[in-house]
């Protein structure tokens, strides 16, 4: 069964990324004397995402000067590390790729990519090792859920005036990054998954619990839009499909490093004296959890909504 991530989702991680290292780039507060660095050898910055393939970290060496590569012929656009992550659940190492990278002041960084799939549950070990195996490292258990069902909904509920909502709360969700609605659409000849972000509430209630409402109704737009999409590209007039199921999926944030929300936040991580789990380093590095669940939509709801329907391209819900 292929699995499709909404383009909403790639958005947001993608923005996060970017504002990773474009603040980083911009900071000279991890320039340190290395004469008086507290054998600290690197500042590094990432973490682990279980809905991306390739993993990606920024790594900074300490060094007497703030880093300021200006061309892939300095000095400083050479970096003596090797990276390694070490799945300590499974004893399996990986060996991350450098990358010096150029940024939109024309400056470049050190990153490095690795790809894999991030496990549920795993503890992780970073380690960027010098030549002379000097070696900074920072360890992360990937956050998971403490079932596999956790989402305590009852069915979507038919509103007085025909519109339909679903109720979900979230128990047991230390930090939530961010979810999404899942909508499973079938029909002859398609069959699609759609994702509809929901913004996060501010924290849990009084009882621990991440409450949303769905508006299921206002996201069939969302459902249509795809399948109009998907009539263009294959050039088809129309097309029957039915709702058959929904759920949620959403990313935990790991509780032993800080979420990244603000530029502020990341500049603060970037900064020696502050909170880290990088042991001989600066900076943190860790990772998020995923968790789907859906369930059926029964036959009767779905007709509320409209299902089954045949989409033509001039369709309006």
């Amino acid at each position: 069964m292929q699995q499709r991530v909404g383009g909403g989702q790639r958005f947001v991680l993608g923005a996060v990324l970017v504002a990773v290292l474009a603040v980083l780039s911009g900071c000279d507060e991890t320039f340190l004397d290395p004469f008086d660095n507290d054998e600290r050898f690197f500042t590094v910055y990432g973490f682990l995402d279980p809905m991306q393939l390739r993993q990606t970290i920024r790594v900074i060496p300490v060094t007497r000067f703030p880093e300021d590569i200006q061309g892939p012929a300095e000095d400083q656009a050479f970096i003596d590390a090797r990276v390694y992550t070490r799945d300590l659940t499974d004893s399996t190492s990986t060996l991350w790729q450098h990358e010096l990278k150029q940024q939109d002041d024309g400056s470049f960084i050190h990153l490095y990519h690795a790809d894999f799939l991030v496990k549920p549950g795993h503890t992780y070990r970073l380690d960027i090792i010098r030549n002379d195996e000097t070696t900074t490292s920072a360890t992360t258990i990937v956050p998971r859920p403490t079932s596999d069902k956790i989402v305590l909904a009852s069915g979507p509920v038919v509103q007085s005036d025909s519109s339909v909502v679903q109720e979900i709360a979230l128990p047991d969700i230390p930090a939530l990054w961010d979810l999404s609605a899942i909508y499973l659409v079938e029909g002859p000849s398609y069959r699609d998954r759609v994702f509809v972000p929901y913004p996060t509430p501010s924290g849990p209630d009084e009882d621990g619990l991440w409450k949303y409402r769905l508006n299921v109704t206002a996201d069939q737009d969302s459902i249509i839009a795809r399948a109009e999409r998907f009539m263009r590209n294959q050039a088809v007039d129309t097309l029957p499909v039915t709702l058959t199921a929904m759920g949620v999926q959403f990313r935990i944030i790991d509780t032993e490093w800080h979420p990244l929300l603000t530029e502020s936040d990341i500049i603060r991580l970037s900064q020696p004296g502050v909170a880290s789990n990088v042991v001989n380093g600066y900076g943190m590095f860790g990772s998020m959890g995923l968790h789907r669940e859906e369930w059926e939509v029964s036959t009767q709801v779905a007709a509320v909504l409209g299902y089954p329907i045949s989409v033509d391209l001039d369709a309006v819900f």
